[in-house]
Formats: C-alpha cells, structure tokens, sequence
C-alpha cells in the first residue's frame, strides 16, 4: 500500500467514480483486514463538499454491492480484484459496517484539514502550545489582492 496516486482530469470525466473504485480496491483488498485496511487509506479533496461526497459515495457502493445490486462498480472491482459476486458482496456487507462503526478513521478530507491534523500530532516538536488554534484573516489578502489590482491599473 505505499503508492502515492494523484488523478487529474476535467469535471464531469469520473474522478470520482475512480477514487471510489480505488478506495474500495485497497480497503478490499485482504478479507482478513477488512476491520483496519481502511485506517491506511488517506484521501485528499479540495473542499469538504467533495471529501462528503466522496465518503457518501463509497458508503453507498458498498450497501449497494452488499446488497446485490448488479451495479458497473460492482462488475469492474469483481473483474480487476478477480473475486467472486459473492466474496465481493461479503467484503463490502463487512466493510461498510466497520466503517459505519469506526467512522472517525475514515480518512477522506480536505488538504487544510489533514495538514491541521499533522500539524495538531506534532505541536509540542514545532514549539506551539498544545492549544493553539488558526485563525484566518480573510481580509488582509482581500485587500492585499485589491491593492495590487489598482496600483498595477
């Protein structure tokens, strides 16, 4: 599991069906890890509109797999994992209750907050109290940007 992926494509092109089918691949990896493979898995999204859907969507993938739904999802993990219907639905009916389960180590979010996390695990090796918080100033860059435009005018 110590590839790093990056997809980039135009919207509407299906990244993310992609990244739900990859997730899946990787988290369905291994029957016999199916309550911890997911707590490897990091996903990174620009907005917290896609990390939701994202998560909302591999959710349902997987209610709908376990349920048998004959879903293209479905065809292509059982095709590229070379796993039964059945093995496949197995997976996915188990999975999605450890997810459901252990829902905070569902690592789907956006760039700033795992960035915060990283920063928040190593506060006291970066010299910050242990209670900082960040603020943002939105006004500074505003009026940065609004200066800068008139100045080059």
């Amino acid at each position: 599991m110590g590839n790093f992926v990056v997809y980039k494509s135009s919207a509407g092109s299906g990244k993310t069906y992609t990244l739900v089918k990859e997730y899946l691949k990787l988290a369905l990896a291994d029957p016999h890890s199916l309550n911890r493979a997911f707590k490897h898995i990091l996903a990174v999204t620009f907005t917290n509109k896609a990390a939701a859907e994202m998560k909302e969507r591999v959710l349902k993938a997987l209610l709908d797999i376990s349920s048998k739904a004959n879903t293209p999802l479905a065809a292509d993990l059982q095709k590229e994992m070379k796993i039964s219907e059945g093995d496949l639905q197995a997976r996915c009916e188990e999975l999605h209750t450890h997810l459901l389960h252990q829902y905070a180590d569902f690592a789907v979010c956006t760039i700033d907050s795992f960035v915060y996390r990283i920063v928040r695990r190593f506060s006291l090796d970066l010299k910050l109290p242990a209670n900082f918080s960040v603020e943002t100033d939105e006004e500074t860059p505003l009026w940065w940007a609004i200066d800068n435009l008139l100045t080059d005018m």
